[in-house]
């Protein structure tokens, strides 16, 4: 059962090692060096590098493949995987329902249930009795053997239901929240929803310039604020088209692994070396 929850991060991390940009290796430079330019400088490049690949070659890679006119390899992978994580979830209901040879998917809800409402014993289950018979043969002298039936009482079982209940609850709670991060990554990844990260993120970026550029400014007393480079101005659905669904999941993943100060930089970075928008640029969502 514990294998069955690696299975989706292997094929995670397998897919994202064929697909042309290793985003854990990507998100190690990014942690392994945090204050080191080079280590954000290197995330920027390899970044960049990936989404004018795929812009040139006229899609990405799916199934082996690549498919032309199609943004959404990493996304596909993505949600596949959230899924399984799902499915997986639910299985371990159905294998437990056959190891424990009893509805183990209501289990946890009627233990609880009693627990709150009831006054009696615990909770228990046919697959953990607490007393049960006991058989066992005393010998006499010679050949006699005699059987005796006893009533035997099984403390272990007390443990063995809360630490069912436990694994029971855990289930549940992890296919809501498997439920709600799928909800939750696929609004994120829709082009309005897009627009306003690449707001949130280049407010956030363009922040810090004034500050370095009056460091820079501060040693030459006849030079004025007008004289320093000025940004681009914001070209939102520009950018959108650019990076397409696959670069704003990558995107979104760097900066849920790394920091808003560093998703920032890489978004600014972007911003500043995106190429003039073509007509066969379009968004996938």
């Amino acid at each position: 059962m514990a294998l069955l929850f690696l299975v989706p991060r292997f094929l995670w991390h397998s897919f994202t090692r064929q697909g042309g940009l290793n985003i854990r290796r990507l998100v190690s430079t990014i942690k392994d060096k945090p204050d080191n330019e080079p280590g954000v400088t290197f995330a920027k490049k390899v970044f960049k590098s990936y989404l004018d690949s795929q812009t040139t070659l006229g899609g990405t890679i799916c199934c082996g493949k690549r498919i032309r006119g199609f943004y959404l390899g990493y996304t596909f992978a993505y949600f596949t995987i959230k899924i399984l994580y799902i499915i997986n979830t639910l299985t371990q209901f159905f294998l437990l329902n056959a190891f424990l040879s009893f509805n183990f998917s209501a289990y946890g809800a009627a233990a609880i249930n009693k627990l709150l409402t009831s006054d009696d014993d615990w909770f228990e289950s046919p697959r953990f009795p607490r007393v049960t018979m006991c058989d066992f043969m005393i010998r006499h002298l010679g050949s006699n053997q005699h059987w005796y039936a006893i009533q035997c009482n099984l403390p272990i079982n007390i443990y063995n239901e809360k630490i069912f209940i436990g694994i029971w609850i855990w289930l549940i709670v992890l296919t809501i929240l498997n439920v709600i991060s799928t909800v939750r990554w696929i609004i994120s990844l829709t082009r309005r929803q897009c627009i306003a990260t690449i707001k949130k993120y280049l407010k956030l970026s363009q922040q810090s310039v004034p500050s370095e550029k009056e460091t820079l400014l501060s040693s030459t007393t006849t030079s004025s604020r007008s004289d320093a480079p000025l940004l681009k101005p914001p070209r939102y659905n520009e950018l959108t088209d650019y990076m397409h669904v696959d670069g704003f999941l990558i995107f979104d993943l760097i900066a849920h692994n790394t920091d808003d100060i560093v998703a920032g930089q890489i978004l600014e970075h972007l911003h500043q070396n995106c190429p003039q928008p073509r007509r066969d640029y379009n968004h996938n969502v």
